[in-house]
C-alpha cells in the first residue's frame, strides 16, 4: 500500500482483505465523518461514537463498493444513512448547551481572528443556527451539513444520495425554505437579534 493511493485503490485493497489500507481509509475520512456526524445530532460524545459505527459499517459494507466509482460519495451515503438511523430511532430534537455549541469546543472550523465583542457575536450567531439546522428534519438536515459543511457539489450530493441532480436542487430549495422559517420563527420568538432576509 502506498500512502498516495487513491481512495478507490484503497478500497479495493480493503476488499482484498488489507487492512493497513483500511486504517489509512479511517485517517483520511475520520475528521470529515467526524464533523458530519457532529452537525447532523449535535453532540459531540454522540458523534464520536456514531463516527465509530460509520467506520464497522463501512468495513462491513465494503465489498458493495464499486472501486470503478468514487469511494467518497458512497462513504459519505453510508454515514449520512447510519446518522439519520440513528436519529429517527431518538425521535426527539436535540439542543445543545451553550458551552458546547461554541465553534472553539469541538475544533470544527479554523476562523479568523476578530475582536473579542465581534467573536461573541459569531459565536452566538452560529449557536443558533446550528440549533436551527438541528431543527431540521433528517432529510433536509442532511442537504443543508452535505453542502455547507463537507462542501459537496449538487453533483456529489446526488452521487451520495443516490438522486438525480434535478432532485438535489428541489431537495435544496425546500431545505433553505425550511431552515429560513425555523430561523425566522426563532427570531418572531426573540431567540436572537440577526436580522433573517426572507429573500435569501
Amino acid at each position: 500500500m502506498n500512502r498516495s493511493d487513491s481512495d478507490e485503490i484503497l478500497a479495493q485493497q480493503v476488499i482484498n482483505g488489507n487492512l493497513t489500507a483500511f486504517e489509512e481509509l479511517v485517517t483520511r475520512y475520520q475528521k470529515p465523518i467526524f464533523k458530519l456526524a457532529y452537525r447532523m445530532v449535535g453532540q459531540k460524545e454522540e458523534a464520536e461514537d456514531l463516527t465509530q459505527e460509520v467506520f464497522i459499517h463501512l468495513y462491513q459494507k465494503i465489498t458493495h463498493f464499486n472501486p470503478e466509482k468514487k469511494f467518497k460519495p458512497w462513504l459519505y451515503r453510508v454515514a449520512v444513512n447510519t446518522c439519520i438511523s440513528r436519529l429517527r430511532r431518538k425521535r426527539k430534537v436535540i439542543f445543545l448547551g451553550f458551552d458546547d455549541a461554541l465553534a472553539g469546543s469541538v475544533d470544527l472550523d479554523n476562523v479568523p481572528a476578530v475582536s473579542p465583542e465581534k467573536n461573541v457575536e459569531i459565536q452566538e450567531l452560529q449557536r443558533e443556527l446550528f440549533q436551527a439546522v438541528l431543527e431540521m428534519p433528517e432529510n433536509y438536515r442532511a442537504m443543508i451539513v452535505l453542502r455547507y459543511q463537507l462542501d459537496l457539489t449538487n453533483s456529489e450530493i446526488a452521487e451520495t444520495l443516490g438522486i438525480t441532480r434535478e432532485n438535489v436542487e428541489v431537495r435544496m430549495h425546500r431545505a433553505h425554505k425550511n431552515l429560513r422559517r425555523i430561523l425566522l420563527g426563532r427570531l418572531a420568538e426573540g431567540r436572537f437579534e440577526y436580522e433573517v432576509q426572507a429573500g435569501r
